[in-house]
């Protein structure tokens, strides 16, 4: 409510993106003259990248850029006389901005874009499977976040590192292009880093991928997102403790 401006320019603009990729992916299978591509149909290749901004939607998050600027103006020693944990009430922060952008960015975005280009592919399952995803994907995006929030305590403005991981989770989390394009050994290191359960996988399951339509991959992506979260957040507690060692807070 207090960026109505911003908020309405952005109903604006995804669906004038969505409406660019409907004319260039028509515009490629039927050049090709093939119905898929990489086991992609058109319409999921035309939803892939609208998908990926719904699934920013579900997991976008300050948390890293709050914590450095807890250190740069010294709010920080507040924040720890505080009876919860930063972890703890960051955690909330980043579920109450989530709620809100699910009511008022993914509900009229999906009612918007489906008008524009009805998704043929879309299931009750697929739906639900997705939402369990991104959920995952979520807790997944905030203890990367807190982790990279943490590092301000050397860096003091952590701002360049966040750059860095947002290009790197953008390419390698499928963002920017399906991972099926990669050459066999990008997909292969990819499959070893946390950030294909932040785009990639998500996606697969809301647009209806072949591949991953059995109960046995929806398990197996749920089985390692809770092994990266859990691996992450050992992580992230370890690298708090030991950066607050060196905190000095002083003030009267």
């Amino acid at each position: 409510m207090a960026y109505p401006r911003d908020y309405l320019i952005s109903l604006v603009i995804y669906p004038f993106i969505l409406i660019l990729n409907i004319h260039l992916f028509t515009s490629i299978y039927a050049y090709s003259e093939v119905s898929h591509i990489k086991g992609y149909s058109l319409s999921q290749m035309i939803w892939y990248y609208g998908a990926t901004t719904f699934v920013w939607i579900f997991i976008f998050n300050f948390t890293d850029r709050r914590i450095s600027n807890y250190i740069l103006t010294g709010e920080l020693g507040l924040r720890l006389l505080r009876p919860v944990s930063l972890f703890q009430y960051e955690m909330a922060n980043a579920i109450a901005l989530r709620i809100v952008g699910i009511l008022f960015e993914f509900i009229p975005g999906m009612v918007i874009y489906s008008l524009i280009y009805s998704p043929n592919f879309l299931t009750i399952a697929s739906l639900l499977k997705f939402f369990a995803v991104v959920a995952l994907a979520f807790v997944l995006n905030y203890v990367l976040n807190f982790i990279i929030g943490v590092t301000a305590f050397i860096t003091q403005n952590n701002a360049g590192f966040k750059r860095l991981m947002g290009a790197v989770t953008t390419l390698l989390g499928g963002a920017m292009i399906p991972l099926d394009f990669f050459p066999g050994w990008l997909q292969t290191v990819c499959d070893y880093l946390p950030f294909k359960y932040l785009f990639y996988e998500p996606v697969r399951f809301f647009i209806n991928h072949g591949d991953i339509s059995t109960a046995e991959a929806f398990y197996r992506v749920i089985f390692i997102d809770i092994a990266w979260i859990a691996a992450l957040y050992i992580i992230a507690k370890i690298a708090w403790k030991l950066m607050l060692k060196n905190v000095v807070v002083a003030g009267g």
